[in-house]
């Protein structure tokens, strides 16, 4: 053991508080989320499906769970079964108070003798887990371990300044997977938004000129049943469960497996062979009727192969997430729902012309692939973290040399990290930084159908200042503003141009403006040295399908509520609308429908919950 370091009982340096026995007649539809045993899934807390207490509900202190909280299921299955075992451990990620039912622990430092982040990442160890094991009593499918049990399991406890560096090393690897996931799901709400766009709400390319029946469905696309295009291959019993992927094995697909990215392996022999982007239903059990996309690898006997014809997969997993209640409401089985085939075939479903079809393709084939390089990059990060946290827990890896400040738990990252949190900004010309954020802004919001016009790429690359860095002072109050004249007649316009970042291009329907051109990648690379690509995803999924009009109204109503936040005024139509009226070049807009009251008023809540205000503007974002 290295010098400084001593093995303990757990019980000398944390803490387990058990959870409160709630009555199952005190829950309610919406209100404070209820933690119990199933919402620990994947070293996190899960709660999509749990259940509630009133927001009034009043509860002791010790019963509640905050953003950071270390958990223990003090029931659950055998070890054998991870994702449902007795002894898993999760921290809290979510940023509002819980409640901590029975049979659910929380863990409580003493801050002077240990870090409750080192002490997460011990807990979450091969060997603790084996050591919960041991001592859990019960049946296989029901096996205990009480607190104080849990107080007995020893731990070598390096001295607190070294807890601290581990702590923050293999946090580094938790926090870039948690923000990949960020950026996952907004990919992901991006692709949704589109298909309801262009699908549920016929707002498709070209929908201007289509010609539309009686119905409201345009007269090129055709109704037919689901079934004469698409059929299910379900599944086989999986007998054997492998820990490492072998030669002649295959990632073996489960519903949990599928949600936390943990896959176990499987030889292949009979069993159906998936592919990445094939769609899977989830056959039995309460979440039947749920879809997914697949991984490479192989499913068990709950999930189902969806096989379409003439349909890119694509677009009917995201028919199947858009229509998943209704699905479910048809489901069979009384005890155990199971995914009714049989009416899933005989869904009357509107079938879009091909072109449509070659448009959705090329808008979300770049989107789903960048998803599945986020999810490899997760798989890639969990794995190197696995690796490197026995090795840290045991001090086989010596980090005493690491320069960070450990007087607190804010400490910088460390120098002893492998991999960096974020990369560090390189120095380049405000000219040459606008040039690629026109260029990245070209390749989200431009095509060659609807190229990006100097009009609208200004409002959002106004936009995306005020979200990300508040850099708006070259934003001046011209007819079509906030308008940044430097973008096209002080170089960056230029530099883009020139270093084929964009070009300019005119569609088929005579629209002019810019699309992307053959140096694009470089544009992107650029950009994350100087933003968060998680920024240009936010204003991707919150601007994509707002018109040029739209984008004004918004420019044009933040600019005013900034100047009232200086002030100290009240955020209302009548204050936005006198700002507008009291500036020369501004004052035409009121004569426009898109600035009537309701709709400044409607900007006014809609850019309150996406942006921050406050009197202050000097230090980064503005805060409210």
């Amino acid at each position: 053991m290295m010098e400084g370091w001593k093995e303990v009982k757990l019980g000398e340096i944390c803490n387990v508080i058990n959870g409160f026995a709630f009555k199952s007649k005190d829950f309610v539809r919406e209100g404070i989320p209820l933690v119990k045993i199933k919402e620990l899934k994947d070293k996190r807390i899960n709660i999509n499906h749990c259940d509630y207490l009133p927001t009034d509900f009043i509860v002791n202190e010790k019963f509640k769970v905050n953003k950071g909280d270390v958990l223990i299921a003090l029931t659950g299955s055998h070890i054998t079964l991870p994702s449902s075992a007795v002894g898993r451990v999760c921290k809290s990620l979510i940023d509002k108070t819980l409640f901590l039912n029975q049979r659910v622990g929380r863990f409580v430092a003493f801050e002077d003798k240990c870090d409750l982040n080192f002490l997460y990442f011990f807990l979450t160890s091969e060997d603790f887990f084996n050591n919960v094991g041991l001592l859990a009593t019960g049946a296989a499918n029901q096996a205990n371990i009480s607190g104080e049990d849990v107080k007995t399991i020893s731990i070598n406890l390096p001295p607190l300044e070294t807890q601290r560096k581990i702590a923050n090393i293999l946090s580094g690897y938790d926090d870039l997977i948690e923000n990949n996931q960020k950026r996952i799901k907004i990919l992901e709400e991006m692709a949704q938004q589109t298909y309801e766009e262009w699908f549920v709400r016929m707002r498709f390319p070209g929908y201007e000129t289509a010609i539309f029946d009686e119905n409201g469905l345009p007269k090129d696309w055709k109704t037919m049943k689901l079934g004469e295009f698409l059929d299910f291959k379900k599944g086989k019993k999986i007998e054997e469960f492998l820990e490492v992927n072998e030669q002649g094995t295959e990632k073996v697909l489960l519903l949990d497996s599928i949600e936390s990215g943990n896959f176990k392996y499987t030889k292949i022999g009979k069993h159906e062979l998936v592919k990445r982007g094939d769609i899977l239903m989830l056959m039995d059990g309460a979440r039947s009727s749920y879809v997914f996309q697949a991984d490479n690898g192989i499913i068990g006997s709950t999930l189902a192969k969806i096989e379409t014809k003439k349909i890119p997969a694509s677009f009917m997993f995201f028919y199947f997430q858009n229509n998943l209640e209704w699905l479910q409401i048809n489901n069979t089985g009384a005890a155990i729902p199971h995914a009714n085939p049989k009416f899933i075939k005989s869904i009357n479903f509107k079938l879009p012309n091909e072109k449509l079809f070659v448009d959705w393709q090329s808008f979300t084939e770049p989107i789903l692939n960048n998803i599945w390089n986020l999810k490899d990059q997760n798989q890639s990060l969990r794995e190197a973290r696995d690796i490197l946290l026995p090795r840290l827990m045991m001090g086989m890896i010596d980090v005493s040399e690491s320069s960070e400040q450990v007087g607190s738990v804010e400490s910088k990252p460390s120098d002893a990290k492998v991999i960096p949190l974020e990369q560090p900004k390189k120095e380049a010309s405000k000219e040459f930084k606008e040039a690629v954020l026109i260029a990245c802004l070209t390749e989200r919001f431009g095509s060659e159908k609807f190229p990006l016009g100097r009009k609208r790429y200004t409002k959002l690359s106004y936009l995306f200042h005020r979200y990300s860095d508040n850099k708006i002072q070259d934003y001046l109050r011209k007819a079509a503003g906030p308008y940044n004249p430097k973008t096209k007649y002080g170089g960056p316009e230029k530099i883009a141009l020139n270093n084929k970042y964009i070009q300019n291009w005119k569609s088929n329907n005579k629209m002019t403006g810019f699309v992307s051109a053959e140096k694009i990648e470089d544009a992107k690379t650029y950009f994350s040295n100087y933003w968060q690509i998680s920024d240009l995803d936010w204003l991707t999924k919150e601007f994509k399908f707002k018109s040029n009009d739209e984008l004004e109204l918004l420019a044009t109503v933040d600019n005013s509520l900034v100047e009232l936040s200086k002030k100290n005024l009240e955020f209302t139509s009548a204050n936005v609308l006198d700002i507008i009226k009291s500036e020369k070049e501004w004052e035409a807009k009121l004569e426009r429908t898109i600035f009537s009251d309701s709709n400044v008023e409607r900007a006014i809540g809609f850019l309150r919950g996406v942006l921050e205000y406050n009197q202050s503007l000097e230090n980064g974002r503005i805060n409210i």
